[in-house]
């Protein structure tokens, strides 16, 4: 093997390079998770949210996830975000990366999203930062390319309306459906939703 050290256009070598280089030249979005649990309700799908308990969308209803902590991996964050707002622990796996501009009126939030599947609901106790944790019956009915996403659990009924936009494989481009009422569901979680149903 050779000894010559490789050297950039700039003369640099890689360790060189490496010493000079600037992380703040490039702004940075902050790096959360978010949980899709499904269990078969017998009749159907439910899906488990978590009523928030701090803005934003305070009082609504979200999936199970939060911020990625320092020399944290997205898989590690989901789950531990999932006990403590949950409560459970189950195993999940990577769905999709969720990067829309101003999803998040925090700022630039970029969120890597985990899907997981249970038998049966498992009974859920809110934590953390989530004032109350329950499981949602899922339908929706569609009018051309205008859908609405329907959750209900007891008392409580949700019915988020959105324009879908798909890509070329036919999924849902989450980039470019737009909600146009979210009723009661935080930030962009109800098209995240569809699209996870959809993908089952």
């Amino acid at each position: 093997m050779s000894n010559e050290k490789i050297l950039d256009a700039n003369g640099l070598t890689e360790e060189e390079f490496l010493q000079k280089y600037d992380r703040t030249q490039y702004d940075r979005p902050a790096f959360t998770v978010d949980n899709l649990l499904f269990a078969d309700c017998g009749d159907g799908l439910a899906v488990l949210m978590i009523k928030r308990g701090s803005h934003p969308d305070l009082g609504q209803w979200a999936l199970p996830g939060g911020f990625v902590k320092p020399n944290e991996c997205a898989e590690c964050a989901a789950s531990r975000e999932l006990k403590e707002e949950t409560g459970i622990e189950v195993a999940t796996e990577q769905l999709i990366t969720v990067s829309t501009p101003m999803r998040d009126p925090r700022g630039w939030t970029v969120s890597t999203c985990f899907l997981g599947l249970l038998p049966e609901p498992a009974q859920p106790e809110a934590g953390d930062d989530a004032t109350e944790a329950r499981w949602f019956n899922v339908d929706y009915i569609a009018s051309g390319d205008v859908y609405k996403l329907i959750l209900k659990s007891d008392d409580i009924t949700i019915a988020s309306e959105f324009k879908v936009v798909r890509n070329e494989a036919g999924k849902i481009d989450l980039n470019r459906t737009e909600i146009l009422a979210p009723d009661g569901i935080a930030f962009d979680h109800a098209k995240i939703i569809l699209y996870a149903v959809e993908s089952l």
